[in-house]
């Protein structure tokens, strides 16, 4: 967290007291991250206060959500307003100083303080290829003849039910006697859409934003369907922080699907353009997702 103080803690009610705090709840993200900013003003309850009107965008940083509280006990009184910010570049950003007016309530003239500014190094999770890619791993030994026994037990016993299930659709007609189908397994159904996405001429025709949206809507319908994740009404903060305590995928795994949804972002809201490899490599990142998670039943 980064802080930045400035003002005056006179106790006379004649220097009009005020002091500002500004501070961040972090000096370091990764581009697209949510960063909250707070200003803070501690003055006396004599004292009238105005912050500042920023609009939709706070220097190089878009507004996404605002809020403010105040307190305060017997003459002291604390204003605070605070700011969700977000910006899809990378570099080091600086948030400038703000500047907040106060006077005192029978006075008709505003004085000024400053706060101070703040620097945020934002980065590119592409680029993160020790931290988002897992290392490899030790290979484990031989599984014992006992734990093989159990484990030959548990794969029957999926079969079976797999089976069992299998022949209960096929069986269970419908008022008409016509045989009702098993529903696609949501593999089939994201293959398909992936193929029909890449039939269509979004790419040449310069509809980079178009296909990105197709793309990241083909793989949240596809988790919503495997896993019933609820990944097509969440934005892709909430996803990604409902899924660290999930086990329905493995690190790997939401290492890959991050990277990927953070890049669709960057195409469908900072109109970022990317290259034709980036577009590969997100078609591939995509189908991968689905490869290496989605349902087998294996019957012998």
């Amino acid at each position: 967290m980064i802080t930045g103080v400035a003002g005056a803690a006179d106790e006379s009610e004649n220097d009009v007291p005020v002091s500002v705090t500004v501070e961040v709840n972090r000096n370091s993200a990764d581009i697209g991250d949510r960063i909250k900013y707070t200003i803070e003003v501690k003055t006396k309850k004599w004292i009238d206060v105005e912050f500042p009107d920023f609009g939709e965008n706070l220097a190089e940083f878009s507004i996404k959500d605002f809020g403010s509280s105040t307190g305060g006990i017997f003459s002291n009184r604390t204003l605070t307003q605070w700011y969700v910010l977000d910006i899809y570049e990378t570099g080091i950003f600086t948030i400038p100083s703000v500047t907040i007016k106060y006077k005192a309530k029978d006075e008709k003239t505003w004085e000024e303080i400053q706060s101070e500014e703040i620097d945020i190094e934002v980065k590119s999770v592409i680029d993160e290829k020790e931290a988002e890619t897992p290392g490899l791993r030790d290979i484990k030994g031989p599984l014992g003849h006992q734990d093989l026994t159990y484990l030959y037990i548990i794969l029957a016993i999926v079969a079976i039910i797999a089976v069992s299930a299998i022949i209960f659709f096929l069986r269970k007609r419908d008022g008409s006697g016509d045989i009702i189908s098993p529903p696609r397994p949501a593999h089939e159904i994201a293959y398909e859409a992936l193929r029909n996405l890449q039939d269509k001429d979004y790419i040449e025709t310069g509809k980079t934003r178009e296909y990105y949206f197709g793309l990241s809507g083909i793989v949240r319908h596809y988790l919503e369907d495997r896993f019933d994740l609820r990944a097509p009404e969440m934005t892709t903060e909430e996803f990604l922080s409902g899924l660290k305590n999930s086990d329905a995928l493995q690190s790997g795994q939401k290492s890959l699907l991050r990277v990927f949804l953070s890049h669709c972002d960057m195409v469908k809201f900072a109109r970022y353009s990317p290259g034709e490899g980036e577009i590969k490599s997100s078609y591939e990142s995509a189908k991968k997702l689905v490869d290496q998670t989605k349902e087998t039943v294996n019957v012998k």
